[in-house]
């Protein structure tokens, strides 16, 4: 895991660094790029914009209280997330399931709990066609809850798998 963390780690500061240290020479009397005529380019590339959109299209996967079974009402986001990252423009890219639990029972529990929903989830996808190679499973338990507040609404949005698209 940990070498998969270093290579992560060493992709990603060579994307952001870039080859060259030269400042850019800029043409002020040419245009900005910017299409919205506010006068500020968005800085993102081709490849960050991609990634941004492959990873709003998601579908959670959400679960039941202490359960990591996909249910039945969730096979559908299943079903558009095999599409979407088997789709041409995501072939290239591996995928990271996120398990997450809510507030309930210990950590150590819960970070099971999280991994066991995160496999659950890469073998639904694995059933739907995708490479088994390009989808990894992280489990973060408790720790990152998408709500705060101390009722079952909340809680059952705590109880769930994301997705994070890798270059």
């Amino acid at each position: 895991m940990s070498k998969l963390a270093l290579t992560s780690l060493a992709v990603a500061v060579l994307v952001l660094t870039g080859c060259s240290q030269k400042s850019p020479e800029v043409d002020m009397t040419k245009g900005t790029g910017d299409t919205k005529g506010t006068g500020v380019n968005d800085g993102m590339s081709a490849l960050q914009k991609l990634i941004a959109s492959l990873e709003a299209n998601s579908k959670v996967i959400y679960f039941d209280f202490d359960k990591f079974n996909v249910r039945k009402d969730q096979q559908a986001n299943i079903d558009a997330n095999a599409a979407l990252f088997n789709s041409s423009e995501a072939k290239g890219f591996s995928i990271k399931v996120e398990g997450n639990c809510d507030e309930f029972g210990t950590d150590e529990y819960n970070y099971a709990l999280g991994l066991k929903r995160a496999k659950s989830v890469k073998d639904g996808l694995v059933a739907k066609g995708m490479n088994a190679d390009r989808v990894t499973v992280v489990s973060y338990g408790e720790s990152n809850p998408t709500c705060t507040d101390k009722n079952k609404a909340c809680w059952d949005k705590n109880r769930r798998a994301e997705f994070k698209v890798l270059p």
